[in-house]
């Protein structure tokens, strides 16, 4: 449930922005980006006059630039080109032309960009793409929500907290979890950083595990793609579990200081009725002496797509060495 636009480049940043007020700069950078990417499509949502075009959309961020008072002259096509835009700077505002492979050109007038950003609480979604270690998937794919919120809108969207976890997004340990299949993985460098291994330490610490303690800081000292895998090897044990359920549940709480997202009445009473059997089945396990965690998947606020809402309660089932879990969906 994530669309991520990538840096601009410098190019491209020169084509867009030669003729822009320094005011909307900014915006018109991340215009850029989306450009970059080939994912400009522009649509009216519910409720809006404005012309919007998606920015980043994940679990924890949806976020638009609006084009201000816009008329759309000519129509957008859905066209598998490249969208060559080019901007004129007007009296009252600034016209966007848009050559979608010379196949289609249309032009939207407009009197300034506007970045509109809405966050949420992720600290309880998932998604199960990939089978094995699924809690270890979905904390891998938290946090590169988290990532992708701070290096794209600013660490004014995140708590001190999230700017701590994010770090731990292109962590080579965490990075061998990965949560979604080959073709949509979004690969970033690896990157170890003191803080993040700090924290880390700090948990090892705070849960009393000696062992992971020692290996994290062998790590931090000296990192290598052994002590990578046989970390990542450590997060999946069984003896470990403390450690990484304290890793999750810091994450829950650094996302609990978000909203919700708010549906209709009637999606609202569908959702109900979904998220009682979830709870009823999550109360079953942990009568029998099970340990659960109860995820949720759903559709976007502002810019619905085709996901369902969906509940999941992850199973946690300890083996001799390993801890893995069982998934039961409800829909």
């Amino acid at each position: 449930m994530s669309k991520i636009v990538d840096y601009v480049s410098e190019d491209n940043k020169n084509d867009m922005l030669n003729d822009v007020r320094d005011s909307d700069y900014d915006a018109f950078v991340k215009l850029s980006q989306v450009f970059e990417l080939n994912v400009f499509c522009p649509v009216h949502m519910e409720g809006e006059k404005d012309l919007v075009v998606a920015y980043l959309m994940n679990d924890a961020v949806e976020s638009f630039l609006v084009f201000k008072d816009s008329v759309m002259t000519g129509k957008y096509i859905d066209v598998d080109e490249e969208q060559i835009p080019s901007v004129q700077m007007l009296k009252d505002g600034y016209m966007l032309i848009v050559n979608q492979g010379n196949k289609n050109i249309f032009t939207i007038k407009f009197s300034r960009l506007e970045l509109r950003t809405y966050l949420f609480n992720y600290g309880s979604m998932g998604h199960f793409w990939i089978k094995g270690y699924e809690y270890l998937r979905q904390l891998e794919y938290q946090l590169a929500d988290i990532r992708d919120k701070y290096r794209y809108l600013g660490e004014e969207v995140c708590n001190d907290a999230e700017r701590v976890l994010m770090k731990l997004a292109d962590f080579p340990p965490i990075k061998r979890f990965q949560s979604v299949p080959d073709q949509y993985y979004v690969s970033y460098p690896d990157c170890v950083y003191e803080e993040a291994v700090d924290y880390l330490i700090d948990i090892a610490e705070r849960v009393e595990d000696n062992s992971i303690r020692r290996k994290l800081k062998a790590y931090k000292k000296k990192p290598s793609g052994l002590r990578s895998i046989q970390l990542a090897a450590m997060f999946g044990m069984r003896k470990h579990a403390a450690f990484v359920d304290a890793i999750i549940a810091d994450l829950r709480e650094a996302a609990s200081g978000y909203p919700q997202r708010a549906f209709s009445r009637e999606e609202q009473k569908i959702h109900n009725v979904i998220h009682a059997k979830a709870i009823a089945n999550l109360n079953e396990y942990e009568r029998q002496g099970y340990k659960c965690l109860l995820y949720r998947e759903e559709p976007f606020m502002y810019a619905r797509d085709s996901i369902t809402y969906k509940e999941y309660v992850l199973v946690y089932i300890n083996g001799i060495i390993s801890r893995k879990a069982k998934i039961v969906s409800f829909e």
